[in-house]
């Protein structure tokens, strides 16, 4: 944001203050809307004491039952008294004006709430609540709807987003109606990206010369818990973040009515991977055009759909959800909605620590104020998802932080320089705390060089963050990529499937044939190692892992020294424009 922008949105929100100066802090409007949050707020307190105390009367009201629905009440509204207060005072708005804004997102908590009054009208319907799982679907979905809703609307209030559904799915409608299939365009790369992921997801089962399953049957084996009532974090440790977990938990629950198998399961699982996929090529575009135009960004979208590697690993890992989050946040930072940004980022974060990449493009240029409050919003939002998960899972929520933490090193030079020439090992069973510091070797090289590795990531991060001058579109891509390459370069462990957080990257500094040589190039080197070495080379020629890790190694150096040339150009750029600017001043 520019000073002159800057000043001009201070004394448009210095005039709106002077023009609201005379008018009550609510409004009948407000008043309305904070008294129908306040109804529906006792509606999900009076669902919860139901659920967990049962059903009462005046004069039988025990404590428990009281104390429940209070605190129930009470932190339902203090949350949304809290959020519509810092968006009136972050935003400049009027306080009814956020309030009849907010009351849209409670609306879902009819549904527990009528739930709730039906079941002390009716024995039979508080026998069904209460005692069976036969309506959980009915208060389930609209609570977890309610939930994403107050996660959603607290970073696009602040930056003053106002969604409209049904125009976005009118105007969606209409661009891909409106593209010529005569001719390329983004529709038309979009429908047939969509088309054949979905033919392959229902209908294709890998049975190469090399193929030896996928990780798909181990996210099975341990959703498969989710039957017995155990869930990641809290039943059992896992060596992830928790999003993708308790997603694979939810999919084997979902895949049930369709026979419940891993066939079930691998179709629901590719299925999702599809829509992340679909948002990855649209993001690609996106962005393309903002940091090129739109001739490169329809050459940028079809080489990313013509690439070979990201639909092989689409059905085989998870790592789509992830990229998709990294290159939203990439995207919102262009486009200044940098709360929502933060949310994104956040999210990927919870899925793979990969996303933290695009928080340097995400605080350069920005006040420290600023800065506090994005970073104050990242730690709410992952201390948020997670701080539940350490209370009720304590110990299965520390096993699984000392699991990603100890990890010895694979397929990396750590790995090699220790000797170790396999891939990652995870113990199998993970009911047990204890298992998740068993690992298959212990490796030489002291944690403290890990340590010191990690410190210099660190650095550079900051470095980039704590630039004065805000990045152009192109800058917040070459900032990203390089911090993504440099958190590449430090990790103890590589598995091939991570190639693909870098083909967007690659695709984007090379816009067109070139890029797409050099993604498949990068696609070429993760194949080599798997599954070329280890089905082919990794019994009889071990060694052979040195030339692959090297080769893989220096390509990605390289890459990240494109991306940093950039950088510093853009800078030199930047500070000689200023330099004539202040010659133009004097003169």
């Amino acid at each position: 944001m520019t000073q002159e922008t800057s000043a001009s949105g201070g004394a448009a929100g210095e005039a709106s203050a002077t023009e609201n100066a005379g008018y009550p802090a609510l409004r009948w409007r407000g008043v309305s809307a904070l008294v129908v949050t306040l109804a529906l707020a006792a509606g999900l307190a009076l669902f919860i004491a139901l659920m967990r105390e049962g059903r009462t009367t005046l004069s039988d009201l025990s404590a428990a039952w009281a104390i429940v629905f209070g605190v129930t009440c009470a932190a339902t509204m203090g949350w949304n008294l809290a959020v519509v207060l810092l968006v009136s005072f972050a935003a400049q708005r009027r306080v009814d004006d956020v309030l009849t804004s907010n009351l849209w997102t409670h609306w879902p908590l009819l549904a527990p709430a009528t739930l709730a009054v039906m079941a002390f009208a009716s024995d039979a319907v508080n026998h069904r609540l209460v005692e069976t799982d036969d309506l959980r679907w009915l208060w389930a979905a609209p609570i977890g709807v309610w939930i994403a809703g107050q996660v959603l609307w607290l970073p696009l209030s602040l930056d003053q987003v106002r969604l409209n559904p049904v125009r976005v799915v009118r105007d969606a409608v209409a661009a891909l109606a409106g593209g010529r299939f005569t001719r390329l365009t983004f529709g038309l790369i979009l429908v047939q990206f969509v088309l054949l992921r979905l033919g392959l997801a229902l209908l294709w089962r890998p049975v190469g010369l090399f193929e030896r399953g996928s990780d798909v049957g181990a996210y099975e084996q341990r959703a498969r818990l989710a039957l017995q009532g155990l869930q990641p974090y809290l039943d059992y440790w896992v060596e992830y973040p928790p999003l993708f977990p308790w997603m694979a938990s939810g999919l084997k629950l979902l895949s049930v009515p369709l026979g419940g198998d891993e066939a079930a399961f691998q179709i629901l699982f590719s299925l999702v991977m599809v829509v992340f996929e679909t948002g990855i090529l649209w993001l690609i575009h996106a962005i393309a055009v903002r940091v090129w135009d739109e001739p490169r960004g329809l050459v940028t979208a079809a080489a990313y759909a013509a690439l070979f590697y990201p639909i092989y690993i689409a059905n085989r890992h998870f790592e789509s959800i992830a990229v998709f989050f990294l290159l939203l946040g990439v995207y919102l930072v262009i486009r200044e909605r940098r709360h929502t940004a933060t949310l994104a980022v956040a999210l990927g974060m919870l899925t793979k620590l990969f996303p933290a990449a695009a928080l340097p493009g995400l605080l350069a240029g920005q006040s420290w104020r600023s800065r506090m409050r994005y970073a104050g919003l990242l730690v709410a939002a992952v201390v948020g998802a997670l701080a539940p998960l350490a209370v009720v899972g304590r110990e299965f929520f520390v096993a699984s932080l000392q699991n990603m933490l100890h990890r010895p090193a694979w397929e990396t030079l750590w790995a090699l320089a220790d000797g170790y020439f396999g891939f990652g090992w995870i113990h199998r069973y993970r009911q047990t705390p204890e298992t998740a510091l068993e690992f298959n070797y212990t490796p030489d090289i002291p944690g403290a060089a890990w340590w010191a590795a990690a410190g210099l990531v660190a650095a550079l991060y900051a470095g980039l963050a704590l630039r004065r001058s805000p990045p152009s579109p192109a800058g917040v891509v070459w900032t990203t990529g390089l911090a993504l390459v440099a958190f590449s370069l430090y990790l103890r462990g590589w598995s091939p499937q991570f190639m693909v957080w870098l083909l967007p990257f690659a695709l984007l500094a090379f816009p067109g044939g070139r890029g797409f040589l050099i993604a498949t190039g990068l696609s070429g080197l993760a194949l080599l190692e798997y599954p070329v070495y280890f089905v082919l080379w990794s019994y009889f020629h071990p060694w052979s892992l040195w030339i692959v890790v090297v080769l893989r190694t220096l390509a990605v150096l390289a890459l990240g020294v494109v991306f940093a040339r950039r950088l510093w150009l853009e800078g030199r750029s930047a500070t000689h424009e200023s330099a004539g600017g202040l010659d133009s001043a004097h003169a």
